[in-house]
């Protein structure tokens, strides 16, 4: 240690030494020679993003022992840890939701070495505080920290001998960079190859992949698909729909018969509330169940007097923004949002006391005797709670469809420009954890249009009447009835007289559609049911 300096100096020096060593040397150095030339790994582009920062990191350090904790440099190293923990978290986030084991490249103490950026990059932040916790008033190190002169500080043999190691290998980097990656303009690789000193074969996968992303920056991200279509209240620009069902993929020669009687729905409650969104019907009570995408319920055999009323605090909770459908399990409603996450009610009779807390917790008004489906049981007291579904094909679609066949809670995704495909996927109303998807086919005996497909149809709403689905397309003004269980549509009608349809319910005979006309009204239009 330098002998000029006193003993809480000396300390603090040493420790910075220390840190320059376990941050550049040690992780940096560790990947690029065991990782990179003995095991012949090379790094994606999110890795050199994690080392890049190290490095710089560690530069930071090293302008701090030769020239004193200035303050430029300290604010340096937190705003590139800050940049470090970013890129850790982008980078790992990707694996988190994925099974058990699965990453990327080889495991350091049990983690895949792209976790350990985020320890890192957090040390980072608590070492540098604790530096500076333990600086004392009259120390020369608090001297400098105040000063606006740059004075060289002489270097002890340990750190002398880290700045050797950390040159050694920062040059290494910059030599497996030029192998791996080639010179500007060539840039990283999301899928690197096995590194080899055999130019002739690193050559061939040089890439300038990372400069069209920046053509297309986007503060969202890439891979993020358009929202929900709901009319009046969210219309995403990029989403249009044909309406003439000859349009469609399918030669169509069936229609389904319009009753030609239409419900203005005039219940007080929902006067407040702009958009009604999904409709239900329960068979045991004979009533149907509407909800607004404010997550007001109201209860009606009807449509013009409430049998019962309540407003869920829709903030506090699992998003649930845009809400798309719903469905009765039993004499549960299922209220589904266009995310795969739902919450409920259910009515219950007024002998029933409802814990007061939790009728509080979940409902923001209430008309009384309605509970919510879900909630858990605490120490003395009951917590409302949403469910979601976490899906696998589906997994980058919105859905606007919830129905049950009192086994299982159907969904059908809406495609977008990443993932086209209509999937069903279903999940047992026991657990609401996901129990199979499958994506939608034609039967071989319902023939299609040449060079056509069905991925362009936009469910919007859906039922299930026995063993089979009627499931109701915006674009093509379409009905498809599906084999649910085997995933096939196994015939399509024509449905005309419709504007803006959001949402449907089957009570015997009639099929009831929730409609948004132009004019900007929800209203209720009925059709015979062709099951």
């Amino acid at each position: 240690m330098n002998a000029y300096l006193n003993k809480n100096d000396q300390y603090f020096y040493l420790f910075m030494t220390t840190a320059v060593l376990l941050i550049l040397a040690v992780p940096v150095g560790f990947a690029n020679i065991y990782l990179g030339y003995f095991h012949n790994e090379s790094p994606c582009t999110l890795c050199w993003f994690e080392r890049i920062g190290m490095v710089i990191i560690g530069v930071l350090g090293m302008f701090i022992l030769r020239y004193g904790p200035q303050v430029k440099y300290i604010v340096c190293v937190f705003l590139f840890a800050s940049y470090g923990i970013y890129m850790g978290i982008r980078h790992t986030a990707s694996w988190w939701q994925r099974d058990v084991g699965i990453g990327l490249g080889d495991k350091l103490v049990g983690a895949h070495t792209y976790t350990w950026a985020v320890v890192v990059y957090w040390c980072v932040v608590v070492v540098m505080s604790l530096a500076l916790l333990f600086i004392r008033k009259k120390s020369s190190v608090m001297r400098d920290l105040a000063s606006e002169k740059m004075e060289p500080k002489p270097l002890s043999l340990y750190s002398k001998i880290v700045f050797t190691l950390s040159f050694i290998v920062v040059c290494s980097n910059a030599f497996q960079a030029l192998i791996v990656n080639g010179i500007p303009p060539f840039t990283g690789k999301s899928n690197p190859e096995r590194l080899t000193f055999d130019m002739s074969i690193m050559t061939k996968t040089w890439t300038t992949e990372v400069w069209s992303r920046l053509v297309k920056f986007n503060l969202l991200g890439k891979n993020v698909p358009e929202s929900v279509f709901i009319k009046d209240l969210n219309e995403p620009k990029n989403l249009t729909f044909e309406r003439d069902s000859s349009k469609g993929a399918f030669e169509i020669n069936k229609s389904i018969i319009s009753l030609n009687r239409s419900y203005e729905i005039t219940i007080p409650e929902l006067n407040q509330f702009k958009s009604i969104n999904a409709i239900a019907y329960n068979k045991n009570s004979d009533e149907f169940a509407l909800i607004t995408n404010e997550m007001a319920v109201v209860y009606t055999k009807d449509f013009n007097r409430s049998n019962g009323f309540v407003l869920f605090d829709k903030t506090n909770g699992n998003d649930m923004k845009y809400i798309v459908g719903a469905t009765f399990v039993g004499d549960k409603l299922i209220i589904g949002a266009f995310n795969k996450t739902f919450s409920g009610t259910q009515k219950v009779s007024k002998e029933v006391k409802i814990d007061p807390m939790l009728e509080w917790q979940a409902f923001k008004q209430t008309s009384g005797s309605i509970m919510p489906a879900f909630f858990s049981h605490k120490e003395g007291w009951y917590e409302p709670s949403r469910k979601y579904i976490l899906t696998i094909r589906s997994k980058q679609n919105y859905v606007h469809s919830y129905t049950n066949d009192g086994n299982f809670l159907y969904l059908i995704t809406v495609p977008n420009q990443f993932s086209p495909k209509l999937i069903l996927s279903y999940a047992n109303i026991k657990d609401y954890l996901l129990s199979g998807e499958s994506v939608l086919s034609v039967d071989k005996n319902l023939k299609l249009k040449k060079d056509r497909n069905i991925n362009d149809y936009y469910i919007i709403a859906a039922d299930i009447i026995g063993d089979k689905m009627l499931a109701l397309s915006l674009r093509y003004s379409t009905m498809l009835v599906i084999d649910y269980k085997n995933a096939k549509i196994i015939d399509v009608y024509t449905i005309n007289g419709l504007e803006n349809p959001k949402s449907m319910a089957v009570k015997n005979d009639i099929i009831y559609i929730l409609d948004r006309t132009n004019d900007h009204k929800d209203i209720i239009k009925t059709y015979k049911n062709p099951l």
